[in-house]
């Protein structure tokens, strides 16, 4: 029968009492009384441990195999963009606010790199685009209506004509300039909008992804750093939007429940 008064350990079956005098054989790691700890990590404290290891990988870290993930495969509905139909082009209001008190801006664009950057200028510049409308202290942005340009657009990428599409802007400064710069290759197609026959309220489409993104997140950060240099020396050539033809009438849109693939 065990005596629960005794100690744990004389509880134990088969416990034997050491010889007196015999010194026990401390358990490994645990400090004994009137001893410090062992040096090592146990000596450490938690925050001790966390700068080492921040320490370690700060030396051992590298960009190579990382990539940047596209900004496109994450929610972006408010993020400065650029919208090209068929025969128009529209910035969305978070582009214009963002370009400080521009009015107006000049198109250019790199043929070669597939970039079309654009950047402000004055009223009487030479092929100057009025590309917002201002009430009061407030800019709005505004269609405006370029079947020349944006014919040659669709060919220059092999567009479809049924579809139109978005491209995110990248705010940059260039030589004391600030300028918004496009990658006309990075962009989202939408099909044309439709009417829900029981409804009547507009449909949103859902953006259509070009195929080679599924195969990766985005660019390496070496390709991702070089897509942002730009020299408006070298290819960009300015584009004249002159056209009378009227802007097309556009649906009102009852939903914001944007969809992406």
């Amino acid at each position: 029968m065990v005596d629960n008064m005794q100690p744990w350990p004389q509880q134990r079956q088969g416990f034997r009492p050491s010889p007196p005098g015999m010194q026990r054989t401390p358990f490994p790691g645990v400090p004994q009384p009137g001893t410090s700890a062992a040096p090592g990590i146990s000596s450490l404290t938690r925050e001790e441990r966390q700068e080492a290891k921040r320490i370690a990988e700060e030396a051992s870290f590298s960009f190579a195999g990382y990539q940047v993930v596209r900004r496109e495969f994450i929610s972006h509905r408010f993020d400065p963009a650029m919208t090209i139909r068929g025969n128009s082009i529209t910035f969305n209001n978070s582009c214009i606010s963002k370009l400080e008190d521009a009015t107006y801006i000049q198109f250019l664009i790199n043929p070669t790199e597939r970039k079309l950057a654009i950047r402000p200028c004055d009223e009487g510049a030479r092929d100057a685009v009025r590309w917002c409308v201002v009430k009061g202290d407030k800019r709005k942005s505004r269609e405006i209506t370029c079947r020349p340009f944006t014919t040659k657009l669709y060919d220059l990428m092999g567009w479809e004509s049924i579809y139109r599409y978005k491209l995110q802007g990248m705010r940059i400064n260039y030589q004391g300039e600030s300028l918004y710069l496009f990658d006309l290759s990075a962009k989202e197609a939408f099909l044309p909008q439709s009417r829900d026959p029981e409804t009547g309220k507009i449909k949103r489409p859902k953006p259509i992804l070009p195929s080679e993104w599924l195969e990766t997140f985005g660019l390496s950060v070496d390709e991702h750093r070089a897509s942002t240099e730009i020299d408006l020396t070298e290819g960009f050539v300015s584009s004249d939007l002159t056209d009378s033809e009227p802007a097309a009438e556009q649906l009102p849109i009852t939903s914001d429940t944007t969809e992406v693939l």
